[in-house]
């Protein structure tokens, strides 16, 4: 036998078009796919006018959406997280309900919202769009076919930031087939992240990027507010964490053209209450009707000092009048402010002495006056305020 190594015999070179491949040539490269990871395909379901119209038909609409409404459907739909600010009056609500009935069958939203008060106005809202909503918070957080509800039907559901980080609403954050109902979690009053959100008040607002965790890359978070300075939307930005996942926001603007605004210098700052008595009524006697006072909410930054200027108020009204003045603020009960929110919406209560527990994002139609006491801190501060105002 010769010891002369030999060559082994070389392999026949594939024929053209042939899947065999050769274990010595590198891989060939993957297309990369066009999806952006989190983010669904621009399908025709997704175009601005097929939004337009399914909105209109699913909510019964009698106007016509506006482009930035049917935009911002458009791409959180698809996926896209996003801050969006839009002043008081502008539509917001639409943006959630129009997530909850155009995401598909057994879709959900869930709506981070600061204020019970807030959260029982945007449900009736809801319901009265046949829209099936729930708000959980500590006053209900026992009834068991509620949770049912939210796991299961509801389209909407309401919370707290502190409820969104209970051990209670964990149990639906765990649940897959919860998760997978999801199509957005929406901060509502964001702005709050920023003001609220410390140490000492409200910690659960800067702790809200936790709950990414449960809902990962697939569920879209959206951020809105009336007012959005460069520094609060660096807070949203990390508070919130942005950046990680596909991002698409607007900023559609708070200007309230239909307003009039008027700056004063108090002539009294001790008692200012006769620096704006001129919105009553010129003449007030036994004849003088509830429907005759404009209704009004008047801003004061302390609740002492709203029961001090309702006291003064009722002092100027004829006695048949004197409890169409309410004063409203964080320190009553739940259920005192849901209920002083309904009579001054339906007019029985024509004036509202009121801290900044009162009016966000609530929606009152025929607000004919706002007035703010003292210099407020900002600008945005002013916006919130003279948000529920009408013309």
């Amino acid at each position: 036998m010769s010891d002369t190594p030999r060559t082994p015999p070389r392999r026949p070179a594939p024929a053209l078009g042939s899947s065999t491949r050769n274990p010595g040539t590198p891989r060939r490269r993957k297309t990369p796919p066009k999806r952006t990871h989190g983010v669904k395909p621009k399908a025709a379901r997704f175009q601005d006018h097929k939004v337009r119209e399914n909105l209109k038909r699913q909510l019964k609409l009698t106007f016509e959406p506006d482009p930035w409404q049917v935009q911002l459907l458009s791409k959180v739909l698809r996926g896209y997280d996003s801050i969006f600010c839009a002043g008081t009056g502008y539509g917001k609500s639409l943006i959630f309900q129009g997530l909850a009935v155009l995401g598909g069958k057994k879709k959900a939203v869930i709506v981070i919202s600061p204020l019970k008060a807030l959260e029982a106005d945007q449900v009736k809202e809801a319901e009265a769009k046949n829209i099936k909503a729930v708000m959980i918070n500590e006053d209900n957080s026992r009834t068991e076919p509620l949770w049912a509800t939210a796991r299961t039907d509801a389209q909407m559901i309401y919370i707290s930031p502190e409820m969104a980080q209970s051990e209670s609403f964990a149990k639906l954050w765990k649940d897959e087939r919860f998760r997978a109902r999801l199509q957005a979690v929406i901060i509502d009053e964001a702005h709050c992240v920023d003001e609220w959100g410390t140490d000492d008040f409200r910690a659960h607002y800067r702790r809200l990027s936790v709950l990414r965790h449960y809902t990962g890359h697939e569920i879209p978070f959206v951020a809105c507010t009336a007012t959005c300075s460069t520094s609060t939307f660096d807070v949203l930005w990390d508070t919130l964490a942005f950046g990680l996942r596909p991002f698409w926001g607007i900023d559609v603007g708070a200007d309230r053209p239909n307003l009039l605004y008027m700056t004063r210098a108090l002539r009294n700052a001790k008692n200012p209450v006769p620096d704006f008595l001129n919105i009553l009524p010129e003449t007030l006697n036994s004849d003088t009707k509830a429907s005759d006072i404009p209704k009004t909410i008047i801003y004061i930054d302390s609740e002492s000092g709203c029961h001090d200027v309702k006291a003064q108020l009722r002092r100027c009204l004829p006695e048949h009048l004197r409890d169409t003045v309410y004063a409203f603020s964080s320190g009553a009960s739940e259920e005192a402010k849901k209920l002083a929110w309904e009579r001054f919406a339906s007019g029985r209560y024509r004036i509202l002495c009121a801290t900044d527990a009162a009016g966000m994002g609530c929606n009152v139609a025929d607000i004919r006056y706002i007035v703010i006491l003292n210099c407020p801190r900002s600008l945005s501060v002013v916006a919130q305020r003279w948000g529920p105002g009408r013309p």
